[in-house]
């Protein structure tokens, strides 16, 4: 087995588990079970307290950075950075499963769950269908990309620490925030957290086993390609 395969197969595991996760709770919340009423109104009412008309503001303005928008745009920006640099490989992998996942896919479990937004204590106005979060979904898979690619690239384990719980910290503020203002249940955004989990790990598993051949094609193209092939 190559050192490809062996660092793909416990991403898929990993990849793998987090997607069974997700298919517990969209069948759970699907099937509408008494236990995701008492888990969706327990952290209901852990989280959206102390409820002013400033710390409202100035969530909805902070929640806007994980919105889909905002991933896309700053997905192409990073692909444009990375192509400039000649990283085709990587910027291809990170542009397809940004836009894949966190946009596409996504919408599609939207349209077959077809869940209502709460109607209860809305802080904000939103359209659209409630499951999975698209804003739990599309961070969790933007920042979460970013800081695995960040934790591969530097070496000092602290760092490597750091970031790793600066991501986390903030895919965790966001998902809050959505329930804050009333628009997702916490089913919602755990959903849209395990499915975005999901797509990091498998596309990370993806990606390792692609990326020789990708460059050797490109190579032949006489596109040279500078991801570190390693």
């Amino acid at each position: 087995m190559n050192t490809n395969k062996k660092k793909a197969i416990p991403l898929f595991t990993i990849g793998g588990f987090a997607l069974i996760l997700f298919v517990i709770v969209a069948l759970a919340v699907n099937s509408e079970p008494r236990w995701v009423a008492k888990f969706d109104l327990s952290w209901i009412s852990r989280i959206q307290t102390n409820i002013s008309a400033s710390k409202t503001s100035l969530i909805e303005t902070l929640t806007m950075i994980g919105s889909a928008e905002t991933a896309i745009v700053l997905t192409v920006i990073i692909v444009i950075v990375l192509f400039i640099l000649r990283k085709f490989v990587v910027g291809l992998w990170f542009g397809g499963t940004v836009l894949v996942c966190a946009v596409l896919l996504n919408t599609i479990l939207k349209d077959i769950f077809q869940r209502p937004r709460p109607n209860f204590n809305r802080l904000i106005a939103e359209t659209g269908y409630s499951f999975p979060s698209g804003h739990a979904t599309g961070s969790t898979i933007f920042y979460g990309l970013a800081a695995m690619f960040l934790i591969f690239t530097v070496k000092q384990m602290w760092v490597k620490i750091v970031i790793g719980v600066a991501g986390l910290s903030w895919i965790i503020f966001i998902m809050c925030s959505r329930v804050y203002l009333g628009v997702h249940y916490p089913t919602d955004v755990l959903a849209g957290f395990l499915f975005g989990i999901a797509s990091i790990f498998i596309s990370l598993g993806v990606y390792f086993l692609v990326r020789e051949p990708l460059h050797n094609l490109l190579m032949k193209w006489r596109i040279k390609d500078r991801s570190v092939i390693k």
